[in-house]
């Protein structure tokens, strides 16, 4: 998968603790100390999807395999960096590598867990590490999200994404908030009715692209493409019952894919 999100933010604002939270299990090192990441943590999330869940249940197959996101942990940026602060300029070569950036702001008390800057301040946080990447250079799709154990955290936007990566709440709808930051889609085969896939491909992409997605012999070989919406092939029941009611459409090349289309393709090898 090409497309990847890379976590930013201030050393200590719990960034690999949010890493390993998305990726259900202990993959990067964690500690009270700044810049315990110097090499970048890279990992594969699955994205949490009902419409998947709605198909496995319809469908019943072997084998079931979500969409999913790379998530790329950075190191700590700091003041400065990019004049070499702090390991700066590697670091943000690191970022100039991924396709959009997850900021994490700190915003939880924790005395265990010292803050780079001594106290805790959301909105400063916020612009400093801003700022070196607007000096550094660096355009990217940005979410910001604040690491809190408090609901009502202030300080900053009403409307930033609130979480809490220590105990992993808010991190389904930061998975999906990043999807939708990468400008992603997701459509759906179903191989043999024995494989329910999850794929996912940028919105505005066609069924020629979707079709290389699943696999290159498909798109050189590409006949044409059968396809039922989610919530036709939901209201049928089954691929048979679509077809029977005049559901399923065949669509060329250049049709464009849209957000949870089921699709069967038709290709010489």
């Amino acid at each position: 998968m090409g497309l990847s999100v890379g976590i930013v933010g201030l050393p200590n604002v719990g960034k690999s603790t949010l890493f390993n939270a998305l990726l259900k299990r202990q993959v990067a090192n964690v500690a009270a100390y700044p810049f315990t990441t110097i090499e970048p943590n890279v990992g594969v999330v699955a994205v949490p999807d009902e419409r998947l869940e709605r198909l496995r249940e319809l469908i019943n197959p072997e084998k079931t395999v979500p969409a999913a996101v790379k998530f790329i942990d950075v190191a700590g940026l700091v003041k400065n960096a990019h004049q070499g602060e702090g390991l700066g300029n590697q670091f943000l070569a690191k970022i100039r590598e991924v396709d959009a950036v997850v900021h994490l702001i700190r915003a939880f008390e924790d005395k265990s867990v010292s803050h780079y800057y001594a106290s805790i301040d959301p909105q400063r946080d916020k612009e400093i590490v801003d700022l070196e990447l607007k000096l550094a250079g660096i355009k990217k799709p940005v979410l910001y999200v604040l690491n809190t154990n408090d609901e009502k955290a202030g300080g900053i936007e009403d409307e930033i994404l609130k979480i809490c990566a220590k105990t992993g709440r808010g991190i389904e709808k930061l998975i999906h908030e990043a999807y939708q930051l990468l400008n992603l889609i997701t459509f759906y085969t179903i191989k043999g009715g024995r494989e329910l896939t999850a794929w996912s491909l940028g919105k505005g992409q066609t069924a020629s692209d979707a079709a290389s997605r699943v696999h290159t012999d498909m798109a050189k070989g590409f006949i044409k493409a059968e396809v039922v919406s989610f919530e036709n092939l939901m209201q049928a029941g089954s691929w048979l019952a679509s077809r029977n009611k005049g559901k399923i459409r065949l669509e060329g090349k250049s049709y464009v894919i849209q957000d949870g289309d089921v699709v069967e393709f038709k290709f010489n090898l």
